[in-house]
């Protein structure tokens, strides 16, 4: 379906990840502790920011993930698999996430539910309440088709869900207690930031290479995913 080498297209992901983690930690230190002659620039290279070059890396991968899918979503609709609609779905969730990570939909969420739930603590960027809630929903509704992944496949699945979601989520919550107990506006919250980008990037970037090596694979037909009676 397509000749791309998963080992090549990792270690280049993640080579970008970590030069626009270490990119945006430095100029954000710049910001905070010097007077910065290049405040445009240091905006642009800022995780923690709306269409800024991290921003549209991680939009990119995310619609990369859907693509993906959906090339193995028509792979599967041609071998009758049963799982077919699954794949389509992981496919329609990550063009969803794709779109949300290039406008912040999510994001649009906190005020108004902080207000109706008084939010606080752990839960002060109340969007992470409907999320887990998702997360519950998507898990209990993918863990057969996951289970029935190649071992090494769904592996690499539930890692890079674990990096997803501990980053999106789990960093998201520890950074709104910070916020909510101090500020957002201190370094410190620069860099509880940059690891919650840095781990919600890994985590598509691992889910890329798991549908990279996937997608090499050559097995049986007996053995391939949706088969098993």
């Amino acid at each position: 379906m397509i000749d791309l080498s998963p080992k090549r297209v990792f270690r280049f992901l993640i080579f970008i990840i970590i030069g626009l983690s270490i990119t945006s930690i430095i100029g954000q230190f710049f910001e905070y502790y010097t007077e910065p002659n290049y405040q445009e620039i240091i905006d642009k290279l800022n995780v923690d920011g709306e269409y800024t070059v991290p921003s549209l890396f991680s939009s990119f991968n995310l619609l990369f993930s859907s693509v993906l899918l959906g090339l193995i979503s028509r792979k599967k609709w041609q071998e009758n698999d049963r799982y077919t609609g699954k794949w389509i779905g992981l496919s329609f969730i990550f063009f969803y996430l794709a779109l949300d990570e290039t406008i912040s939909l999510h994001e649009q969420l906190i005020h108004p539910l902080r207000k109706m739930l008084n939010a606080t603590g752990i839960f002060y960027y109340t969007w992470v309440i409907p999320g887990l809630m998702l997360v519950v929903t998507v898990t209990l509704i993918y863990w057969k088709f996951v289970q029935d992944l190649p071992p090494k496949i769904k592996y690499l699945f539930i890692l890079s869900g674990i990096f997803y979601v501990g980053g999106a989520i789990g960093m998201e919550m520890v950074n709104g207690y910070y916020s909510y107990l101090y500020d957002s506006e201190m370094f410190v919250y620069e860099i509880l930031v940059t690891i919650e980008e840095f781990f919600e990037k890994l985590g598509v970037v691992v889910f890329i290479y798991a549908l990279l090596c996937y997608m090499k694979l050559d097995l049986p037909g007996k053995e391939e995913v949706g088969s098993r009676e």
